[in-house]
Parts: structure tokens; sequence; C-alpha cells
């Protein structure tokens, strides 16, 4: 890996968690969805019985009508392939969660399972700064407003001790390359690391939910399973009728004990054994 990248890395993510700058009070104008879904029939029916199911119109009447497609994805995702039994109190922690704006297709999910709902998202990188001189954290802030028992929290995840019931973990650093174009060090890969932390994170019988962008990166992350010894399931390609992006995306599951849960979600999916 490139020495001079790496070493401007460290000192831009250095100076960036020192100096913390950012202008304050972003905010973006929510936008109508008239006819959003007009040349798309599927789209239209999935977002309609999304909207019903989690009761979406503060989502729906307060974002732009690119964010309401973000989180429409979220919710999409989660509606597929996660089955959270109904509780009075949800802990779910987000990792990796950038500038959290899907912060609200989270809350509105988990929140249709529970009473009480605690949603914490973690970003190690919460300073970088946008062309607009807003930081992701600024951003995030704006995101998760109004979101009841949410939030943001700009650290390291080696520094989380609490449990949770749920763990979303979008495109972890499986990878070398995409950590440096991402603008961190490579003091800061620790995949193996960071997932077995993650995973001590879980409660006895809580879920890790993870998407990795393009095979590569989720051949690398089943790595990374294997040397845990974890028990995992593979749910193969992740498509949205709301979204498609450049690379194609995987998802996975992991669960904490119970295996048994496995066999209640997942009945057709092979199961590895540890």
């Amino acid at each position: 890996m490139n020495f001079i990248e790496n070493l401007r890395n460290r000192i831009d993510f250095y100076l960036r968690r020192r100096i913390k700058f950012s202008r304050r009070n972003y905010y973006v104008s929510p936008e109508s969805k008239d006819g959003l879904f007009d040349d798309d029939v599927e789209a239209c029916s999935c977002e309609r019985y999304l909207y019903e199911k989690y009761n979406l119109e503060f989502l729906k009447s307060s974002t732009t009508r690119m964010n309401y497609l973000e989180n429409l994805y979220t919710i999409e995702l989660f509606d597929r392939y996660l089955f959270p039994e109904e509780k009075d109190k949800l802990e779910v922690l987000d990792i990796g969660a950038k500038n959290w704006f899907y912060a609200g297709g989270e809350y509105f999910f988990f929140r249709h399972f529970c009473h009480s709902l605690k949603l914490d998202g973690v970003e190690i990188d919460a300073y970088r700064l946008y062309t607009s001189l807003y930081s992701r954290y600024e951003v995030a802030k704006f995101y998760s407003r109004g979101l009841g028992g949410a939030e943001y929290i700009a650290g390291n995840l080696l520094d989380i001790n609490r449990e949770y019931d749920y763990i979303i973990w979008f495109l972890p650093f499986v990878l070398e390359y995409p950590l440096m174009k991402w603008g961190l060090p490579l003091d800061e890969f620790r995949p193996v690391e960071l997932f077995e932390h993650a995973y001590s994170l879980l409660k006895n019988g809580g879920m890790m939910f993870v998407v990795n962008q393009d095979v590569e990166e989720y051949e690398a992350q089943q790595a990374i399973y294997r040397h845990a010894g974890v028990e995992y399931k593979l749910l193969g390609k992740i498509e949205s009728c709301f979204l498609e992006y450049k690379y194609d995306r995987y998802a996975s599951v992991v669960v904490r004990n119970l295996y048994s849960k496995f066999r209640q979600q997942f009945p057709n999916q092979r199961h590895t054994e540890r």
C-alpha cells in the first residue's frame, strides 16, 4: 500500500478528530413525493405496503425524494430478512453509520416491534467534512432528529461495551483498499478484531445483519466468520425495487447462540455448525 497515502490519511484523520471543524445546523428542505413511483408499479406497491405497516408518515413528509428512497431501501431489506420478536424494549447498534442518512429507516422498522427503542449509530470518522463544510456528525444530527432513543456516537466501536439485540453493519472495511480510499489510515484496518468485538456485544440470541459490496468483499467477510468460529447464514445478492447501486451488494446474518433461531427464520438456508 502506498506509504505516502497512508501517512496523509493518518495525519488528516488525526486532525479531523482533534479539530472537529464543521458548519452548524445542517438542514435540507423536504420535497414532495408526488409522482415518485408513477412509472414503477412494483415500487409503488411496495412503498404502500411499507408505509402502512411501519407508519412512515413522518419519514415521508420530512425527507427529500432521494432520502426517502434510501430509507425505503433500508426498511425493505429489514422487512425481507429480519423478523424481530415483539418486545417491550429493543436495543440496536448500527456500525459505521457515516452520516446516518438511513437512521429513519432503521428507527421506524425496529420501533414497529417494541414499545421502547434504543438505537445507536457509531462512526469512527464522524468529523469527515463534505465540500459544504458540514461534517458527518452535523448531518447525522439532522437525519436522527425527532427519533426518540436514537443516538449518534462519534467514536470507536471498540469503546462500546453495552449489549444489543440487533447489530446492523453496512459495508464494513474487510479489505485495505476501500479503507484507504475512504481516508482512514491502515492503523484502523482491524476487521477481525472489530467483528469479534461486535459479536461480543450481541445479547444471547441477538442477530447481526451485514451487507458487503461486491463478491470479493463478501468472500472476505466469510473468511472473518470462519476465523471467528461463528454460525452464519449467507443470504446472497440483495436487490431492491427502490434503489440500484453501481456495485452488487450481498448480505449475511450472524446469530449469537440459540441455533433454533436460524431454523425458525431461515429454514431453507444451509447452516454452518461450529
